[in-house]
């Protein structure tokens, strides 16, 4: 059986195309030219060179395809919705008219619970979208509506997976919004950080896509992935901070006051010209400051999903990322038993 993975050098799609290797499958990467293909290609994988917005490398990498999972996406707290459109809504057309065309027997789509527009309640899959102005989470929703059309219009077997906070080893996230800010003594908690974080450590995610992958019940649904964990942010970024051996952050303000600081600075930023990212977004806020709880007992019940590795057991797999990387000093790393 022959996998087409797009984005499979990123986090999610890099996880995936390696889990795939492992079991024996046939796997296909498609990336952009720039892209970093050495591990893809010690694994022994298929490299097709393309981009979402070129139909004809898109074709070419469907041929002979069975399953695609469709991984590739911006992902980002800030930017602009043009630049989310046509990578998110643009791209995930793209590929969804090469995989009919191809007439794959499924086509995995990676979504987000941002979808919902952050309620701060429990939420199931069968509550609806909710767009928010959030670039990304709107580009998930018009890309979602196009999978959901294609299934309607043309029979396309499809699969949505929503993935909560996804986290490990070679997670920009991590990097870029906790590490660098924690070390800047910057990091921010909001609401003191009690917050459910909704975590998902990407080996459990690429589990439940396999697993939908797999599983004729899939055909047509769409499922909440995350850890089933309650871990909150506070405890998420102490235990970084403390693998890290840095002092953990302490500084704090409530959700009404975040949010409107970074309205503020967005407005701001906007009104200049910046292309760089705020100190802080409203986006970021609303992922912090509001409860992340989404059901998986969908997915429990339907695939068979069981979240096979732990909070403390991910967390030791980012430390010795962060150190076999280069982005620590082995002195300054603690792994947590």
């Amino acid at each position: 059986m022959l996998n087409l993975v797009t984005g499979a050098t990123g986090l999610i799609g890099g996880h995936l195309v390696e889990a795939l290797a492992l079991r024996g499958e046939q796997v296909r990467a498609f990336v952009r030219p720039t892209s970093r293909t050495e591990r893809l290609r010690a694994l022994g994988v298929e490299i097709r060179i393309g981009q979402l917005v070129d139909n004809a490398s898109l074709m070419a990498a469907t041929q002979g395809v069975d399953r695609v999972f469709h991984c590739a996406a911006l992902v980002s707290d800030w930017g602009l919705a043009e630049d989310f459109s046509q990578a998110n809504v643009g791209g995930t057309r793209n590929v969804l008219a090469a995989a009919a065309r191809a007439q794959v027997s499924r086509f995995i789509f990676h979504s987000s619970t941002d979808v919902y527009g952050f309620p701060g309640a429990p939420v199931a899959e069968t509550e609806r979208p909710s767009p928010r102005g959030f670039p990304f989470g709107d580009s998930k929703i018009e890309a979602e509506a196009l999978v959901w059309n294609h299934r309607r219009r043309v029979g396309l077997p499809i699969c949505i997976i929503r993935s909560g906070t996804v986290y490990g080893p070679g997670s920009r996230f991590i990097l870029e919004s906790l590490v660098e800010p924690m070390r800047r003594r910057r990091l921010t908690l909001i609401d003191g950080g009690r917050h459910t974080a909704g975590l998902t450590y990407v080996g459990n995610l690429v589990d439940a896509m396999i697993l939908a992958a797999d599983r004729e019940a899939s055909i047509g649904q769409a499922y909440n992935i995350t850890d089933g964990s309650r871990v909150t942010w506070r405890e998420f970024i102490d235990a970084l901070a403390d693998t890290l051996q840095m002092p953990r952050p302490t500084r704090s303000r409530s959700h009404r006051t975040a949010y409107a600081m970074a309205s503020a600075w967005e407005y701001y930023y906007r009104t200049m010209g910046r292309a760089q990212r705020p100190p802080m977004t409203r986006a970021l806020v609303e992922l912090m400051g509001t409860d992340q709880d989404y059901c998986i007992d969908k997915a429990v019940a339907q695939l068979g999903y069981r979240p096979r590795v732990p909070f403390t057991e991910g967390m030791r797999h980012v430390a010795d990322w962060l150190l076999r990387d280069g982005h620590l000093d082995s002195t300054s790393v603690r792994v947590l038993d």
